[in-house]
């Protein structure tokens, strides 16, 4: 609705072989009962890698990808839906 004709990729952004060697994250032989398509010979969980590593790594991530133009026109819809509230409430936003 907001991006019409928006393609979505997905990108593993965590854990990844980089990461694991980086951070030396502990890794484990996948589960035999776990039937899930898995190329790799071992595993490692997100909750390894340290809290802020992975806020950094995502925050990239979306800094990177998105469109700052759909993110204007967003902002700015905000702005006049709040405006529009305020004073449906008796309040001028533009008084102070």
């Amino acid at each position: 609705m907001d991006a019409p004709g928006t393609e979505v990729v997905f990108e593993r952004l965590a854990v990844t072989e980089q990461q694991i060697a980086s951070h030396g994250l502990p890794t484990a032989s996948p589960k035999s009962s776990d039937h899930r398509s898995f190329s790799g010979t071992s595993t490692t969980q997100a909750e390894a890698l340290p809290p802020d590593v992975l806020a950094t790594v995502l925050k990239a991530a979306i800094t990177s990808n998105r469109d700052t133009r759909v993110l204007a026109a967003l902002l700015e819809r905000e702005e006049d839906e709040r405006r529009r509230l305020l004073q449906s409430l008796g309040y001028d936003p533009d008084a102070d």
